[in-house]
């Protein structure tokens, strides 16, 4: 297929896929694809659900990944992500530069504890969103929360990314555009200043910090619980917070609304516009990993995607009872992240300040193609 007959196709696909989501239907078309490359990491979290959920090995090859994508001509964007590292797969860098050469979206992020030299720097130029999570400028918290991380060598490969786009003469928003996410929990809440002033260096150089609260209710299960509790302290806090990231040179995302209440369900866009797939091709619900409704190497993912489980599912966001415990305490489900957060607007072409309407859509859909064709 030539890439005017790709980009064609793709286009066409979103606008479906849009019309779909602002409809509330309970059939989608997901053209965002969230594929886990490895069932390995290198670090162990005390925050991640790898304590209660092991992914299952899987054989997530280049060819395994050209297969799967042929069968998926509605996806435009892939999130490399999911319970791994995934450098943990050799084959990690020639999957995100064949990615590229087929017109993705990419997204990628890392635990920044794997060398990034050689292949794996190099093909950094190829993704359009690039992660690297660190959670505080303490290296005892670091080591910590992150499971065994070194704070001194996840630095070091955000210098070399720093340093070879420096060397290439490429700015802040040019490949790969990178971001750090920091998981915030009651132990570093505090530490989030020190964070920031650590970071502050390359501002010129980073997209944002966002800052992610642990606020699920499952993390309160530890001996000393990680979530992060609405009471005077954290009120107190939090304005202190935003007057320090408000003097900063170093955009901070998620402060302006961290821990305000999740209701908005029905405009998830990671449910009508993406799909989620394990190492093994198990397709899941959301983050829950253990939600699984079909398998894309046994399966076709479109069906799967608009199978009975999945429509049931789709059904129940629809309501005051959505079909997951955490769908209380999600981001995406909080005003902040869908209208304030630029990471959507950024990498969605079809998403916008403020949800559409289906003529507005449709409208949008067939402005883009009349651009393509022109």
């Amino acid at each position: 297929m030539s890439e005017t007959m790709r980009n064609w196709s793709r286009t066409t696909w979103k606008g479906i896929a849009y019309a779909l989501f602002r409809l509330h239907s309970e059939y989608s078309v997901p053209t965002g694809l969230g594929l886990c490359l490895s069932h390995l990491c290198n670090i162990r979290c005390v925050y991640c659900m790898r304590h209660s959920f092991q992914p299952k090995a899987g054989p997530m090859t280049l060819e395994r990944v050209k297969t799967l994508l042929r069968k998926m001509p509605y996806v435009s964007t892939v999130c490399v992500m999911g319970l791994c590292e995934p450098f943990m797969n050799p084959e990690t860098p020639a999957i995100v530069k064949w990615m590229k050469s087929q017109g993705y979206f990419i997204s990628l992020t890392t635990d920044g504890m794997v060398s990034l030299t050689g292949e794996k720097l190099d093909c950094l130029r190829s993704v359009d969103d690039f992660v690297i999570s660190i959670d505080t400028d303490d290296p005892e918290t670091f080591n910590y929360l992150r499971g065994g991380a070194k704070l001194p060598i996840v630095m070091e490969n955000l210098k070399r990314v720093v340093e070879m786009k420096r060397s290439l003469g490429l700015g802040k928003n040019d490949n790969p555009p990178f971001h750090i996410n920091a998981v915030i929990t009651s132990l570093n809440f505090h530490q989030i200043p020190g964070l920031i002033k650590m970071l502050e260096p390359y501002a010129d150089d980073l997209t944002y910090l966002m800052v992610d609260p642990v606020s699920r209710p499952d993390y309160q299960s530890f001996e000393e619980p990680l979530a992060i509790k609405h009471d005077e302290d954290f009120e107190a806090k939090i304005s202190e917070l935003r007057k320090i990231a408000g003097q900063s040179k170093l955009p901070v995302v998620g402060l302006d609304y961290m821990l305000t209440p999740s209701y908005n369900w029905r405009d998830c866009p990671l449910e009508w516009l993406n799909i989620w797939v394990e190492p093994n091709g198990d397709v899941y619900k959301c983050y829950d990993y253990r939600y699984v409704i079909g398998n894309v190497f046994k399966e076709n993912p479109l069906i799967i995607h608009n199978n009975k489980k999945s429509r049931d599912f789709r059904k129940k966001l629809l309501t005051s009872n959505p079909p997951l415990e955490q769908c209380r305490c999600c981001n995406f489900a909080r005003t902040g992240w869908q209208i304030n957060g630029v990471y959507l607007t950024k990498s969605r072409e079809f998403s916008r300040g403020e949800p559409t309407g289906v003529y507005e859509a449709t409208k949008r859909v067939f402005l883009s193609l009349l651009k393509r064709l022109s």
